[in-house]
């Protein structure tokens, strides 16, 4: 019998989730599930089942991708991917996919996001990466500033319910400014502090400390937690695991991280899911104090090209014809795209390309991490007009780089 694969129905939330959980190896408690189940009520779900047995499953979340020039656009957000071991290699995977990415179209989301567990599984959909990330470990003795950062601000240790009241509104202004965000479904926030009423992995309870302006306004936080360890010689050996940092401005981002490098009886500082080029590295006396692991974090799969490319803006006042592949290899679609600083226009065109690229490939350029020329050397993207390549690496380059900020 072949596998079934339909969009679930009320009362098989549960199901959903742990059929989602068991592809991953993972059990949920009893509170992650009811949670997680509940979540479902803001996603579209699918389930696949073999004779009635959950075998996998995905969703689609209703989201928002700042692009660069701040410009906010519906990003259809693809989670909760999975397909049991006894059940892989079946093609359960690429119809989960094809539903999901046809009710993107639907809803005419111009673009679809993921965070993959594993890099190789989603080139062959579509999907190229668009955002890295990166994990931070610092020796807090090599970590010293020249002079404290000058915001005229003020921080503030304060309980749980103050910081989390404050949270969604300080996440949507950061969202807003900076490329590659990716707004926060309410649920998931939920989900980041389950537990932050007690300890993890050796680490004390969650504890917060915001920033504010002159006027008493909360602009940015800081949400950590602590593990203290004592040696045989008696020498403090302390570890602060930074759970997220949110600042609306680098000098603020940079009070925060002074506080977590200079806490007492703290030598470690790390991080993850952090933006690769956070400022505040360069602040410091000693560069190489900030290490830093990068790895690809934000997928996206473009699916209407032309509102994509349009609604961001570009580094150099230019225009080009693309050629874009699909990889289920219908017939490749032509733009002209127009753009500079000032807004962008891309519409079909008939006229000779001057690039030829997968839509994977688009996928990795459009919020300017990856750089074009990079892609062309990896053989991603071809130069048909002689010159081009120079040319888009320069429209389509943007700074600060863009942060994801969480996974979804």
């Amino acid at each position: 019998m072949e596998v079934e694969i339909r969009t679930i129905g009320r009362g098989e939330e549960a199901a959903f989730v742990e059929a989602t959980s068991a592809a991953f190896g993972e059990r949920p408690s009893s509170a992650e599930l009811a949670e997680s189940a509940a979540g479902l009520a803001e996603e579209t779900g699918w389930m696949a089942s073999d004779a009635g047995r959950p075998v996998g499953a995905a969703s689609l979340i209703e989201l928002r991708l700042t692009v660069p020039g701040c410009v906010r656009v519906p990003l259809a957000g693809v989670s909760r991917v999975g397909v049991l071991p006894s059940h892989r290699r079946r093609g359960i995977l690429r119809r989960l996919m094809a539903l999901a990415l046809d009710e993107a179209r639907a809803r005419c989301s111009p673009v679809a996001g993921l965070v993959p567990s594993e890099a190789p599984i989603y080139g062959r959909y579509g999907f190229g990466a668009a955002a890295r990330v990166a994990a931070i470990e610092i020796e807090t003795a090599r970590a010293r500033f020249p002079e404290p950062p000058a915001d005229g601000g003020t921080l503030e240790l304060v309980d749980a319910e103050h910081a989390l009241a404050e949270l969604p509104g300080l996440h949507d202004a950061v969202c807003s400014s900076r490329s590659g965000m990716v707004s926060r479904p309410p649920w998931r926030e939920r989900g980041r502090y389950r537990d932050v009423g007690r300890e993890v992995d050796g680490f004390r309870p969650m504890l917060f400390t915001v920033h504010r302006d002159p006027g008493g306004q909360v602009d940015g936080l800081l949400a950590y937690r602590t593990r203290l360890d004592w040696g045989a010689d008696h020498v403090p050996r302390g570890h602060l695991k930074v759970h997220e940092l949110w600042a609306a401005d680098p000098k603020i981002a940079a009070s925060l991280w002074r506080y977590c490098l200079e806490h007492d009886l703290m030598t470690r500082v790390t991080a993850r899911w952090r933006p690769v080029d956070e400022a505040v590295a360069d602040r410091l006396i000693d560069r190489r104090a900030w290490g830093q692991t990068l790895t690809d974090g934000l997928w996206l799969r473009p699916l209407d090209p032309a509102a994509l490319l349009a609604a961001r803006r570009y580094g150099r006042e230019d225009g080009l014809v693309l050629e874009v592949h699909e990889p289920e290899g219908s017939a490749p679609r032509r733009f002209r795209l127009d753009g500079g600083l000032e807004g962008a226009t891309c519409v079909p065109a008939t006229a000779s390309p001057d690039l030829r690229l997968g839509v994977a490939a688009l996928g990795s350029i459009c919020l300017g991490d990856a750089p074009v020329e990079r892609l062309h050397r990896a053989g991603q993207i071809e130069e048909l007009t002689p010159g081009a390549v120079a040319r888009a690496t320069a429209m389509f380059r943007w700074s600060p780089a863009p942060w994801p900020g969480d996974i979804f």
